[in-house]
């Protein structure tokens, strides 16, 4: 044992590019070899080859730092690989730029109770304990590296080339031969290397942090380098906009076909199918995780980069509200808050706020809370013109605390994190998570019945559901179809359907929903502004992007 720990730099960095390059994605590795509809065995050993040089020349680079930070920063490799593959293997999950972007946001709670249990704990410190005993136990001499000994370094430097070049350039040989059978058959696949980079671990996760920290750098994210909509076009209001009412329902993980009023075999929307004055659209979504939707579903076309960070270029449609003179108010049982202050409202309120209220103290957290604000928002603003923003909870994983226990229709639950659930148990619980959001939204409408009113709901993703499966985030180049098919729904008061333009409006809509029209995010802007009956003479709102356009060819 003393023997084998006792390991020369070099030797680690060989040690560490085999244990983590090849077996801990050694599932993945078949996986794949299974997927492959051609070439397979080639590719998977054109991808264990890319997988070990890329560790190699990661962990050589790294011992030119020092032993002290070689350590350091070879820990922090095995461990956040081991934890990605935690995921990538049971679950199945692909790990790219969104979902590191929510695991960074997520706070504690989130983290602890609805993504991660004991299992994982486990997995980690098991997993990780041979290399980390290697790497920590052992002396490290580092003459080798010492820049006098030249002849030495060279070779080194030697080893991390070669590492580089059987990193790159196998994987544009394949590359080059999937380019060549897309021309032969008039097809387009996504990037070979593209995938293989997203497809194994640490370099998946490696790229979402590097994307991550760009965009954190960048001042496009400054609201003082964002375009202002409200700055360079002209918005005419309605005739009765200072007695408006303005709601948006972001949903969460929410897929409309597993939406009874969708077509869905089971009831689970009940109080939505009574209602009259709803337009239920065919929605899909501009990404596939959280983060990356809210920047890309609230602004004009073009004001979020098409890249993988989604980097935002404009102001949103809220923040073009509140510069119309709308007051606004935004309350969410989530922890965007980057997002919140984009939305440049007067006051927003997260969860441990409102659920340190007295009223909530000792309660879970529960979307029903996001009414009771809604409640309170329209008694501070008896005037109207005023905007709420409610952000849900709604059927994020761990569907089962989404509800209370009356609304368990559907059973068997699947109860827990470390459960081994099957594919009936996940399907139950999440059926039951979009039966009580049904409930929440009949109970905002209830709030608005006798007001000049409009709300709007849109789900921010689909989520993937089968055996032990619970996520979404998957790259939406090549996303599965449940994760960017979202329900979007514009519910309106009686109040404001008398006005005649509102009722064409909305008639619109209907027209929409009755024919399955394809509906996206990316027109949010457009529809929600001109759905309200706001129009542009400068181009302000595009009338092709506006689903409340009356006789007009709307690109949906």
């Amino acid at each position: 044992m003393k023997k084998l720990l006792f390991l020369t730099q070099h030797r680690v960095c060989y040690f560490v590019a085999l244990y983590v390059g090849i077996l801990l994605n050694l599932p993945i590795f078949f996986r794949r070899f299974h997927q492959l509809t051609q070439d397979a065995a080639l590719s998977t050993a054109t991808e264990m080859l890319a997988a070990f040089a890329l560790v190699l020349f990661v962990t050589l680079l790294a011992s030119l730092a020092g032993r002290l930070l070689f350590r350091i920063l070879l820990t922090l490799l095995v461990v956040f690989s081991v934890a990605a593959s935690y995921y990538m293997i049971f679950f199945n999950v692909d790990i790219g730029y969104g979902i590191i972007a929510s695991v960074m946001a997520t706070d504690s709670l989130d983290l602890s109770r609805e993504s991660v249990g004991w299992h994982f704990y486990l997995w980690v410190v098991l997993v990780s304990l041979l290399p980390l005993l290697m790497l920590w136990l052992s002396p490290l001499p580092e003459a080798a590296l010492r820049r006098h000994n030249h002849k030495a370094f060279m070779g080194r430097g030697g080893v991390m080339i070669a590492a580089a070049l059987c990193c790159w350039l196998p994987l544009k040989v394949m590359g080059d031969r999937q380019d060549s059978l897309d021309r032969q058959n008039n097809s387009m696949m996504a990037s070979y290397g593209g995938v293989v980079a997203g497809s194994y671990s640490p370099s998946n996760w490696l790229s979402g942090v590097g994307l991550l920290a760009y965009s954190s750098w960048s001042q496009a994210e400054d609201n003082r380098n964002l375009f202002d909509p409200a700055q360079h076009f002209t918005y005419k209001p309605p005739k009765d906009v200072n007695d408006l009412y303005v709601v948006f329902i972001i949903g969460e993980s929410a897929r409309r076909d597993h939406m009874g009023l969708y077509g869905y075999s089971r009831d689970n929307t009940p109080n939505l199918d009574k209602e009259k004055n709803l337009a239920a659209l065919e929605g899909y979504s501009c990404d596939t995780s959280t983060k990356l939707s809210l920047r890309c579903m609230f602004v004009r076309e073009g004001g979020a980069s098409d890249a993988p960070e989604r980097t935002l270029k404009e102001m949103n449609v809220f923040s073009v509200l509140k510069k119309l003179g709308f007051s606004s108010e935004l309350f969410s049982m989530q922890s965007e808050a980057w997002f919140y202050n984009k939305a440049q409202a007067d006051d927003y309120a997260l969860r441990e706020t409102i659920q340190s209220e007295k009223r909530n103290v000792g309660k879970p957290i529960d979307d029903m809370a996001l009414v009771n604000e809604l409640r309170d928002s329209l008694e501070r603003h008896p005037k109207g013109k005023h905007l709420v923003i409610l952000h849900t909870k709604g059927s994020h994983f761990l569907y089962t605390e989404r509800y209370p226990r009356s609304f368990a229709r559907y059973k068997p639950e699947c109860q827990g994190i470390d459960d081994q659930c099957s594919t009936e148990e996940m399907v139950n619980s999440y059926d039951n998570s979009l039966l009580y959001t049904d409930h929440v939204l009949e109970q905002v409408f209830n709030q608005l019945r006798s007001r000049n009113a409009i709300v709007f709901y849109a789900s921010d993703h689909g989520e993937s559901i089968s055996q032990n499966l619970h996520f979404h985030g998957t790259p939406r180049d090549r996303a599965p179809m449940e994760q960017r098919t979202v329900p979007i729904m514009v519910w309106a008061s009686d109040k404001f359907l008398q006005q005649p333009d509102n009722n064409a409006a909305f008639a619109q809509l209907k027209t929409l929903a009755r024919d399955k029209t394809p509906v996206f995010h990316e027109k949010l802007f457009d529809s929600v502004l001109g759905c309200i009956g706001y129009t542009s003479p400068d181009g302000g709102i595009n009338p092709q992007r506006n689903w409340c356009q009356v006789n007009n060819a709307i690109t949906h």
